[in-house]
């Protein structure tokens, strides 16, 4: 069976790549695997940008806005957990809405790269699916830097969806 992992941002990019990837898996009989990386460094504007921002709800809203208010550069990890989690309810939502195998990693800290490849190694997925931009650890959107590297190095079919 067909393993695809998706890692997934909250940016338009990953949001396309899960539907490319659900499509897929529907034709090919395959499972979705779910990965969000938590990267200390989003800005609160990037955040707040985001393609699923609006789906954060007013808690997590609020607490952005009051960060950024503050002039606080960085956001705590507690709500960047928080927003991961939010990122991976609503991928896997889209998912088992159309009723496909899916799996939802834990989250994971730190190198997007490497931990997207570890992921793919710990679940044996065949294939990776992803955004060809997303959020940078900078807070600016990247031009494919982590996309570039996975497909690289990653020893499986790799898609790049823009």
């Amino acid at each position: 069976m067909q393993k695809i992992l998706v890692p997934v941002d909250g940016s338009l990019h990953a949001l396309k790549a899960l539907h490319i990837a659900s499509d897929l898996a529907q034709k090919y009989g395959g499972s979705i695997v779910l990965l969000h990386v938590i990267s200390k460094e989003k800005s609160v504007k990037n955040l707040l940008d985001l393609a699923v921002a609006d789906t954060f709800g007013p808690t997590i809203r609020k607490k952005l806005q009051h960060t950024l208010s503050e002039e606080n550069t960085s956001v705590s990890r507690a709500l960047l957990r928080e927003i991961g989690e939010k990122i991976l309810a609503q991928a896997a939502s889209k998912v088992k809405r159309l009723g496909l195998d899916l799996i939802v990693l834990e989250m994971e800290e730190g190198d997007p790269v490497e931990n997207i490849l570890l992921a793919r190694q710990r679940t044996n997925a065949n294939t990776i699916v992803m955004g060809a931009r997303g959020v940078s650890a900078s807070g600016s959107f990247s031009f494919g830097s982590v996309s570039q590297m996975v497909f690289e190095q990653a020893p499986c079919t790799c898609l790049s969806v823009k």
